[in-house]
C-alpha cells in the first residue's frame, strides 16, 4: 500500500506542529524518520495511524482519501499497526495466550483462527508455544518488549509504526529485536516507519530516511545517501553520522584518501577501511 500526504499540517492552540508535509511512503519499504528532539517525529507518526483527529490537508492511501467522520476528522486507521516507546508497560492481560489473543478477539476472531495466527507469529518473534501459560510480568524485559510487539503483529498490520521501540534494552537485545522485525517485513513484504535516535540502527536496517526538524520535512532520502554524502545537512540540523561512517570519514581525512563506498552499513565500510588501517600499522 502507498501512503501519500500532500499538505499535511498540524496544529495545537495556535501553535503549528507539522507544517505543509508532503511525502510518499512505498510499500515494502523500512523507512526510518529521525530529527532532535521537538521535531515533530511522534506527531508525524500519530498522526498517519489516525490518533490525531484534526489535520488539515490531504491523506490518500492507495490513492484513495482516509475516511474522515462528519466534522471532517481523521479516524483510526486498522491496518496500520502502532508499538510505543515502552510498549511492554501496555501488556495487562494475565497470561501469554490471552495478552496475545486480545485484540484479534475485539475484532471477532473465532478461538480456532486466533490459535493458528498464534502458531504463526511465536516462531517468527523467536518464542515457543511453552510461553504461552506464563505470566506475561513473570518474563524478562526483553521477552516482555517481544509479546507487546507480537500483540501487534497478530493483526498482519500493512504499515508498522515503531516509536523508539528499542528503548531501555541493553545492545544484545536491541539487535535481537531489530532483527526480528526485519525478518518479519522482509518475510510478510511489509512497509517499517520506524522512529529513533541511533543513527547506528538507522543506517543498518533502512532503505529510506525520513528527516523532520522543527515540525518541517527537510528530506526523504535514500539512507546511503543521506549519510554518506548529505553529512553538511545533517550537522546544520544537529544529527549525527552513524559511527561507522564517522570512522570512514576520519580514515579519509588521516590517510588523505578518497575511500568509495557505496553502502553506510557496518559491515561494508569496515571491508572498505579496516584494510587501509592495518597497512598504516605496519
Amino acid at each position: 500500500m502507498v501512503y501519500q500526504l500532500n499538505d499535511i499540517s498540524i496544529k495545537y492552540n495556535d501553535r503549528v506542529v507539522l507544517h505543509n508535509i508532503n511525502c510518499t511512503i512505498q510499500s515494502s519499504k523500512w523507512i526510518s524518520i529521525i530529527g532532535q528532539t521537538g521535531a515533530g517525529k511522534s506527531t508525524f507518526v500519530q498522526m498517519l495511524k489516525g490518533l490525531i483527529p484534526n489535520v488539515t490537508g490531504e491523506y490518500l492511501i492507495d490513492q484513495q482519501p482516509i475516511v474522515r467522520d462528519r466534522k471532517g476528522q481523521i479516524k483510526v486507521i486498522p491496518d496500520i499497526g502502532y508499538v510505543f516507546q515502552y510498549p511492554e508497560h501496555q501488556l495487562f492481560e494475565t497470561t501469554v495466550y490471552k495478552e496475545l489473543s486480545f485484540a484479534p478477539k475485539i475484532k471477532g476472531y473465532s478461538d480456532q483462527q486466533i490459535l493458528k495466527l498464534i502458531e504463526a507469529i511465536l516462531p517468527q518473534v523467536g518464542l515457543t508455544e511453552d510461553i504461552l501459560p506464563q505470566a506475561p510480568f513473570q518474563l524478562s524485559g526483553g521477552q516482555k518488549r517481544i509479546i507487546a510487539i507480537a500483540s501487534v503483529l497478530m493483526m498482519e498490520p500493512k504499515l508498522l509504526i515503531l516509536d523508539e521501540p528499542t528503548a531501555g534494552l541493553d545492545p544484545v537485545n536491541r539487535v535481537n529485536l531489530l532483527q526480528l522485525l526485519q525478518q518479519w517485513q522482509q518475510q510478510h513484504n511489509r512497509t517499517i516507519l520506524y522512529v529513533s535516535h541511533q543513527m547506528n540502527d538507522v543506517a543498518e536496517y533502512s532503505d529510506e530516511v525520513i528527516v523532520l526538524h522543527e515540525g518541517k520535512l527537510e528530506g526523504h532520502f535514500d539512507t546511503n545517501h543521506l549519510f554518506l554524502e548529505q553529512a553538511e545537512l545533517l550537522e546544520k540540523l544537529g544529527l549525527s553520522l552513524p559511527e561507522p561512517v564517522q570512522l570512514l570519514k576520519l580514515v579519509e581525512e588521516l590517510s588523505g584518501l578518497n575511500i568509495e563506498v557505496s553502502s553506510c552499513k557496518e559491515r561494508y565500510i569496515f571491508e572498505k577501511v579496516l584494510p587501509i588501517l592495518h597497512a598504516r600499522s605496519l
